[in-house]
């Protein structure tokens, strides 16, 4: 577990171990986050922890990807949404090109997924990425295929911050209310928390929270609550703790995740945060949501319910 309990309030400032989403992203080569275009595959898993991972959860047909033939860019949509990478570069791969555009942007993704992750790939997920975007194309294609450009210069070349930082805005000015551009918000919020230099703590923060409305778009929840636990995270990181810093933890917790230990982890943080602000009630109320979830067993549990008993003594 990353998350643990401090004695004091100062601790709250730092209550889970430092990690790509509580500072500085690491350094190394990420996998890109992969994406369906036209309709089977949008719904979204954001993956707290790691990055925000692209996958299929239903939005089309059960079991389409199952059912396809096994040379079909359906299929190898199914794969990459299974974590499948190199068995689905291969099925990308033996499909006839033909001009389809889908086959290109899959090929692309799963050569930025399958490691090892060479430069080579790189650059020719990057030429398919160009093609794609060629002539100011504007389709559902085109605009993933923005985003992974983005993602590119982001976590597999060296590039400036104001390259990435352009990469991410034009995904969101292209199309501020689609799927795609909800998740651009949230990893440009984190470029702002933590890779500018430039900005001051109050700077940073508030550039991020702009990004708010499209960020915590209604379609992709995981995404928009991940997008606040990122905000919190980064106000914790740089010793800010203050009522806001606990709206943004409360507005994840309302939004939900499916993730049932990021939840636990979430109410645990909400009840220390509103301690060390002196909220009664909010801690009490989150003690008892994280002990009705965990196991007695969960190593903090002694310590939440010791803290939780101490309250409900305190007028």
């Amino acid at each position: 577990m990353n998350e643990y309990l401090f004695k004091n309030a100062r601790g709250a400032l730092t209550l889970r171990k430092r990690s790509v989403h509580s500072g500085p992203p690491v350094s190394s080569k990420q996998a890109i986050n992969f994406i369906r275009p036209e309709g089977h595959y949008r719904t979204w898993r954001a993956m707290f922890g790691c990055v925000l991972a692209l996958g299929a959860s239903g939005a089309g047909p059960a079991a389409r990807g199952a059912d396809a033939p096994v040379l079909s860019a359906d299929a190898g949509w199914a794969l990459l949404s299974g974590y499948l990478f190199r068995d689905a570069y291969e099925v990308f791969e033996r499909l006839p090109a033909n001009g389809d555009r889908g086959r290109a942007l899959g090929e692309a993704a799963s050569l930025l997924n399958h490691p090892p992750v060479t430069p080579g790939k790189v650059e020719r997920a990057e030429a398919q990425l160009r093609q794609l975007v060629a002539d100011g194309a504007t389709d559902d294609t085109a605009l993933y295929a923005r985003y992974l450009q983005a993602r590119i210069a982001q976590s597999h070349r060296p590039a400036e911050v104001a390259e990435i930082e352009t990469g991410y805005r034009a995904v969101i000015a292209a199309a501020p209310s689609h799927p795609i551009a909800q998740v651009a918000a949230g990893k440009l919020a984190l470029v702002f928390l933590y890779q500018r230099p430039d900005l001051t703590v109050t700077e940073r923060l508030t550039a991020a929270a702009a990004l708010e409305p499209v960020a915590t778009a209604a379609q992709l929840p995981e995404a928009a609550c991940a997008y606040y636990r990122a905000l919190a995270g980064a106000a914790l990181y740089y010793n800010v703790l203050n009522t806001q810093v606990l709206h943004w933890l409360l507005r994840a917790d309302e939004i939900g995740t499916v993730d049932m230990m990021a939840a636990s982890s979430l109410r645990i943080q909400i009840a220390e945060i509103a301690r060390a602000l002196g909220q009664r009630e909010v801690a009490l109320t989150y003690y008892r949501r994280f002990l009705d979830n965990i196991l007695p067993t969960d190593g903090r549990y002694r310590t939440a319910t010791e803290r939780m008993v101490e309250w409900e003594a305190t007028p």
